[in-house]
């Protein structure tokens, strides 16, 4: 809830304290000692698919994306020069289907700067109205919910009648 429960004398001057409050305290220390769920929905999703996908994403990301179905993968796709265009993560759902994830706002860039250079045998869709996107984080997760595969792992799994990809 937005009760309060932090120290008010924490609170910002000026304008950065006009919407503060200090229930943030209490939602940080949540997260950092128990649990917190954070709705990011509004990530930017994009689908990448097609026989020649994982040439396709190897070639724009700076790190390996050639790992086995289920591996997330956290990058940049580059341009020629090196330079940084996108800050993303790849999930590779399918041996030639991949889900990046990237900010709320770069979403039109992303697929912008991935269709520029996309041969003809791969495809990107914006997925972003499709997804939902819930993070549940902080040392008791497991405790909500037990899922028995490792980090920057994913799977397809139910929670109560819902199909999540966690």
């Amino acid at each position: 809830s937005n009760a309060a429960g932090g120290d008010e004398s924490l609170r910002p001057r000026g304008w950065a304290g006009e919407n503060w409050s200090p229930a943030i305290e209490a939602e940080a220390r949540a997260a950092r000692e128990g649990i917190a769920l954070f709705d990011q929905s509004s990530f930017s999703k994009l689908e990448v698919l097609g026989p020649g996908a994982l040439v396709f994403l190897e070639r724009m990301c700076a790190n390996r994306i050639d790992r086995p179905v289920g591996t997330i993968v956290y990058t940049q796709l580059l341009n020629a020069r090196g330079g940084i265009e996108a800050d993303l993560s790849v999930t590779r759902r399918a041996d030639d289907r991949f889900m990046l994830v990237t900010g709320t706002a770069f979403g039109t860039h992303d697929r912008a700067w991935l269709d520029l250079h996309a041969p003809d045998d791969v495809w990107v869709n914006d997925v972003t109205s499709s997804y939902a996107c819930l993070c549940l984080w902080g040392p008791k997760v497991r405790e909500v919910l037990d899922l028995d595969f490792p980090y920057m792992q994913s799977r397809e799994v139910t929670v109560g009648d819902v199909p999540v990809i966690a």
